[in-house]
Order: C-alpha cells, then sequence, then structure tokens
C-alpha cells in the first residue's frame, strides 16, 4: 500500500494534479502534496480542510468555488472552474478546479473528489493568442484584408477570417462556404480571367496566384479586389489546398485614380496637363513607324487682361469653353492638353501631322468666333505654332521647345499661325547656360572692361569713351556680347553685372585721372537699374571711396527701358542730373514716343542708332531723320553723337549736318579700357 501511495504521489508531481479528498460520512479531509504545491504553500502547513481550500482563493472566486462544492454534494453535479490563487511569494497563479462526488446514489454521501492542476502557463498563452487574433482581426479590419483557404478536391473554403465573409457580403455559417459561392459574387466580365489564373497555378504550383479583380454585389456595388495564393501539394507533390489572402483595395484604387488624374490631368478643364503631354510624345518617339509627329501650340492673348478684368472664375470658364472648342475641331486625331496657364498643346502623328500647318490655320480660324464670358461675348485672339519631326526635331523636349518658339514668333510678329523656322529661332542652350555661370565669372575676373571712344567732329578731340562689356571665357574664349547681354538684362543678374562695370569705371576712371587723363566714361543702365531705386545712391559711394566726381561718369538709357514704369525712371533720372551725372539716351529713335520723352527727361545728350547711320548714305530716309534729329537735338540744347561712324564718307556726311560727336570703327574699334592711355598717347585717330 505504501508502495502505491509513492507511486501516486510521484505521478501528481509529475503531471502537477493536486487532490482534496472528503470523506462525507465523517468528514475527514485530506489533501494531497501536490494540492499544498498548486496552492503555493508547504506541505501540512495548513489544516486541510475545504474552508482552508476555500479561502486560498481570490476574493472574487470564493463564493463561486463555495457554490460549486454545495451543489456537487447536494445535488452530484459536477464542476470545472478557473480559479486565482495567490501564492506566498505574492504572485498569482490559475488553477482548474475539478469536483465530483465519487460512488454512492444520489443522496448517499460517500466522497467528494476536487482536483486542481495550475494551468498559468497555459491561460497566459491563450489570453496571447487570442490577443493576437483580436489583434489580427483588427488589423485585418483595418487594411479590409481576409484570409482564406480552399480544399481543391471538395470546393469548400476554410476561414476564420471575419473579414473574408465581410469582402464577400456572406455571413458565416454552419455550413462551410464553397468556392462556387465565392464564384458568383465575381464580376461576370472578370470571372473568366479569375479562373484562368486559378486553374494555371493549380497546374504549376511553383507559381504564385495573384489576381485583382471586381466583385458584384446584390445592390450593384463594385468594389476591386487584390488575391494572393499559394498552392500546397500533398505527400505525392499533387496540389491538395490553396492558402491566400483577399485585399479590398477599391479605396486605394480610387486614391491611386485620384493620384494619376492629380499628376495627368488639368483641374480646370479636365484635359490632359504638359505631363501627360510629355509622356504621350515620348510614346510617339519610341515607335518609329509614328513618324511624323507634329506639335501645335495654342497661345491665349488676353487672358491674362481676362483674369485681372472679369476675375479667375470668369478666366476658368473661358478655358473650358476653348478646351471644348479645340476638342470639336480635332476630335479624337489629336491627343489635346493644357500645357500652360493660357497655353493649349495638340499633339499629332502619322497623316495628320502632314497637314499641321493646314491644322494651324483651323485653329487660328476657330478663334474668329467670340466667347462667351459671364454672358457678354468676348473676342479672343490666339497665337499658334507648329513644330514637326523629324524635320525639325529629333526628340520630345526639343520638339515642344521649338513648338514653343514658333508661338512666340508668331506672337511678337503679330501673325496668328507660324512653322518653326530655325531662322528664326535665336535660342541657344548653350547661352543659357552661361547664366548659370555669370555671377562666378565676375569673381573670377572673366568679365572685362572694354571702351570705345568718342570725338568731336569739329576738333577731333577725344571727349569721352563707352564703357563695353566683354566676357573673357576659359573654355569658349570671348563670348559675343549679343550671346548673353540680352539674356542677363531680363533676369537680376542685371544689378550685379551693372553693379561690376560701374565699379570697373569708376577704377578705370581714378586710373586715368592719375595719368592726367580728364575722360568720362558712360555706362549703359537698365530697366531693372532705374526700378531699383538705388543706383544714385551706389554709384555716388562708388565715386566717395576713391575721392572722384560724378563728371567721371556718364549714364546712358536707352528708351525702351523706360517704359515699364515711366515716373519712377523719371524721378531716378531727376535724382542723377541733380548730383552731376551726365545723362544720354542711348539708340535714339528705336523706341515708342521720343519725343514726348524728350520734354522730361532731364536728359544732355541723343546718340543716334547706328542703324540710321549706316544706311544714311544708300537710304535718304534714314539721312532724312539723322539730319532731323541733329537739329531738333540742337534746338532743344541736346548735345548728339552718332554711332555707326564707320568711314570717312559717314564722318564727312555727319560733319555737313553739323553732328557733334562720333563714334564707330572709323574712329576706333572697341578695345580694353586699360589700353586707352596708350591709344592716346599714340595719337591713332586723326581726322586733320
Amino acid at each position: 500500500m505504501a508502495h502505491l501511495t509513492d507511486i501516486l504521489v510521484v505521478s501528481q508531481e509529475i503531471t502537477g494534479l493536486g487532490c482534496t479528498i472528503v470523506n462525507l460520512e465523517d468528514g475527514q479531509v485530506s489533501w494531497s502534496v501536490q494540492q499544498y504545491r498548486n496552492f503555493g504553500v508547504l506541505a501540512n502547513a495548513v489544516e486541510p480542510t475545504l474552508e482552508a481550500l476555500i479561502e486560498r482563493v481570490h476574493p472574487g472566486d470564493r463564493q463561486r468555488l463555495r457554490d460549486a462544492i454545495d451543489q456537487c454534494i447536494l445535488l452530484g453535479q459536477c464542476f470545472a472552474l478557473d480559479l486565482r490563487v495567490q501564492w506566498l511569494d505574492e504572485t498569482w497563479h490559475i488553477l482548474r478546479t475539478c469536483g465530483r462526488r465519487v460512488a454512492g446514489e444520489s443522496f448517499e454521501r460517500t466522497w467528494f473528489a476536487c482536483a486542481t492542476v495550475d494551468v498559468t502557463e497555459q491561460r497566459h498563452l491563450h489570453d496571447q493568442l487570442l490577443l493576437a487574433r483580436c489583434d489580427l482581426e483588427h488589423a485585418q479590419e483595418i487594411a479590409h484584408l481576409g484570409t482564406w483557404a480552399i480544399d481543391l478536391e471538395s470546393g469548400l473554403v476554410q476561414t476564420t477570417s471575419a473579414e473574408t465573409y465581410r469582402i464577400f457580403r456572406m455571413q458565416p455559417g454552419s455550413e462551410p462556404a464553397r468556392i462556387d459561392d465565392l464564384n458568383r459574387r465575381i464580376h461576370p466580365n472578370d470571372l473568366g480571367r479569375v479562373l484562368a489564373t486559378r486553374s494555371n497555378v493549380v497546374k504549376h504550383p511553383a507559381e504564385r496566384y495573384d489576381c485583382e479583380y471586381r466583385l458584384l454585389h446584390e445592390d450593384g456595388e463594385i468594389r476591386y479586389v487584390h488575391s494572393m495564393a499559394d498552392v500546397v501539394t500533398d505527400s505525392s507533390g499533387q496540389p491538395s489546398r490553396m492558402i491566400g489572402m483577399i485585399q479590398d483595395v477599391t479605396e486605394i484604387r480610387r486614391a491611386r485614380e485620384e493620384i494619376h488624374r492629380l499628376a495627368f490631368f488639368d483641374d480646370t478643364t479636365g484635359l490632359p496637363n504638359r505631363v501627360a503631354m510629355h509622356h504621350r510624345l515620348l510614346e510617339l518617339f519610341s515607335e518609329a513607324e509614328e513618324l511624323p509627329i507634329a506639335v501645335v501650340t495654342i497661345e491665349l492673348s488676353q487672358f491674362r487682361e481676362i483674369n485681372f478684368t472679369l476675375g479667375h472664375v470668369n478666366g476658368d470658364d473661358l478655358l473650358r469653353n476653348v478646351a471644348q472648342r479645340l476638342g470639336q475641331l480635332l476630335g479624337g486625331r489629336a491627343h489635346l492638353s493644357r500645357s500652360g496657364n493660357a497655353q493649349f498643346t495638340a499633339v499629332l502623328h502619322g497623316e495628320l501631322a502632314d497637314g499641321a500647318a493646314r491644322i494651324c490655320e483651323q485653329v487660328a480660324i476657330a478663334f474668329e468666333t467670340t466667347f462667351k464670358i459671364g454672358g457678354i461675348d468676348y473676342d479672343v485672339n490666339a497665337h499658334v505654332g507648329t513644330a514637326i519631326a523629324p524635320l525639325h526635331a529629333k526628340d520630345a523636349v526639343d520638339m515642344v521647345r521649338k513648338a514653343d518658339v514658333a508661338v512666340f514668333q508668331a506672337r511678337r510678329r503679330g501673325q496668328r499661325c507660324m512653322v518653326y523656322s530655325a531662322n528664326d529661332d535665336p535660342y541657344d542652350p548653350e547661352r543659357l547656360a552661361l547664366l548659370g555661370q555669370f555671377r562666378q565669372a565676375i569673381v573670377d575676373g572673366q568679365i572685362e572692361l572694354y571702351c570705345q571712344p568718342k570725338v568731336s567732329m569739329i576738333t577731333g578731340t577725344l571727349l569721352g569713351v563707352e564703357a563695353l562689356v566683354r566676357w573673357n571665357h576659359p573654355e569658349r574664349g570671348m563670348v559675343p556680347p549679343s550671346d548673353f547681354v540680352p539674356l542677363i538684362e531680363s533676369s537680376e543678374l542685371i544689378h550685379a553685372l551693372t553693379k561690376h562695370m560701374l565699379q570697373e569705371s569708376v577704377r578705370q576712371a581714378h586710373e586715368w585721372h592719375s595719368e592726367g587723363l580728364d575722360i568720362p566714361i558712360a555706362v549703359n543702365l537698365s530697366t531693372r537699374n532705374l526700378n531699383g531705386r538705388s543706383i544714385a545712391s551706389d554709384l555716388q559711394a562708388m565715386l566717395e571711396r576713391c575721392g572722384g566726381t560724378p563728371d567721371w561718369i556718364g549714364l546712358e538709357i536707352t528708351e525702351s527701358s523706360l517704359i515699364l514704369d515711366l515716373e519712377a525712371s523719371i524721378a531716378e533720372l531727376n535724382t542723377l542730373s541733380s548730383i552731376g551725372f551726365q545723362l544720354y539716351i542711348d539708340d535714339f529713335g528705336t523706341g515708342y514716343s521720343s519725343l514726348n520723352y524728350l520734354t522730361r527727361l532731364p536728359v544732355n545728350v541723343i546718340k543716334i542708332d547706328h542703324g540710321f547711320t549706316a544706311n544714311m548714305l544708300t537710304d535718304p530716309r534714314a539721312a532724312t531723320i539723322v539730319k532731323a534729329t541733329i537739329d531738333m537735338a540742337h534746338e532743344l540744347g541736346l548735345s548728339v553723337v552718332a554711332e555707326g561712324t564707320a568711314n570717312q564718307d559717314i564722318w564727312n556726311a555727319l560733319v555737313e549736318y553739323g553732328c557733334d560727336v562720333a563714334q564707330g570703327f572709323y574712329v576706333a574699334p572697341p578695345f580694353p579700357a586699360r589700353e586707352l592711355s596708350h591709344w592716346v598717347r599714340s595719337k591713332q585717330f586723326s581726322v586733320f
């Protein structure tokens, strides 16, 4: 008997099963050694009673245990409870507690047995698994992603994923779903493709099932789903199951479509935008059979004025009307896009591109009909330019650039249509690249000061020089001013250039004065310089630093530089004149309102443009303009400088007309300003 008891103790220790036995006839209670362990106390440290067992349980669980014991003893009802127990080390454990009345009839009190086993670890794992499952279901709900498995032999769908049921709008039932139940919910136009894809991966288990398709629900709603799966094979290598996932990608697809729309379409007109137009051109250029290709660029002339006058809402209405009219004209034959603020582009290819010039005319004619804006008919003009490949360009970027050049030239010349011509294209990418190098060129000393002398036509005396800029590029050599000055004049770099020229001119004038040469040097100013409102103070500061005076520096302005802000320009010129700087009107006769300006500008000298001077011997009208300008200037008390005095005959004619000063190659070509002293000493110029 003792041997059997030892075996029982060892067995309980191995299994972790503790036991409390109650003799219901005499009330004797016994606890096994393992029972003491399960309750976290030493053997025999607690009197083995039912009440002691109940007291060891968490207060919140005691009544539940007491009621279960009573029901078991009195009525024979077995129980199984999970109870919380605190050990002496203050750790909490979960005991699976089971009770049963043993032997005897229902009202015969014999034995009551209560067994416990510590399931703390199992309960912890269970809770973790339950939490993981909840987290997974929550994550699947957030991602609209469900899991599924299909038994390929029976066609049964095995899934515990609530999201899978939700995606297919099916209710979990006692009967498992079949693959046919899912197939019936697939859009009829997609079902064949889905079945073919599924069949293919079953035949080739190494491949992954990957399919995006539509679900068509009973209420007519269409949802997009993406499903992926792998085929599982049995021990013989035959496909047995498919295990995969399905995700509702409707919102993702809509977001993708919206991103695509924003990236490639214009909000206002609904037309493709410039990016889409460029992609279309790249596609056409990649297919040699699509040649020829034509780009037709349409620019609205008064769009800014319409926006300023009628507001952007009406401006947008105009753009939509233009898009509609162009779409009706071109139909589906061309790729029409809104490529700029007031610009539309049509891409033509094949036979249609051969008639690009004719289509340009048709587009221009379409603008002869007024547009209704805000209930009122408005006449809106447009300029149209086109470039054709491979005649004009070999790639998409150059194609668009040349079409832009054509439309710009059409606008500049007042023509409604122009086909690109290389003769009308002065825009060289290498010239534009010079802008990026210009500031460093100043620092590196590449921008040099040249000058061209001006002499009296009465005495031949040197009266001054005009400052000229030259760029001695380390790679390109001497860059012609026409290659960079116009670009710089239209940018903020003009301030850096003017400041450099003024500083160099003041420095050079100081050197000349140190050598006994009192020669003024005239520097050109641009529109941006005059509107900057700081040229007077900057120039005064430069002169003060070297002890110079205003008579060292002359300032030349063109008539066109006054157009942008006449009043501001006149105010700045009055300031410069009051300080003592001599002012010149350069290129006189090429502006817009020369006579009007002369009555208001505080100028001292008029410079006749070389275009008139060079032609005065062969063109009587040019000669008349030169003579009339000289006479008028003298009547106004102004001196006259004739630019372009290229030879003795022009000189003689200018003397006869009474011109005061000559400048040109007959006097001297431009040369480095530092060489002026040598030029004067060598008396390289003499007319007497």
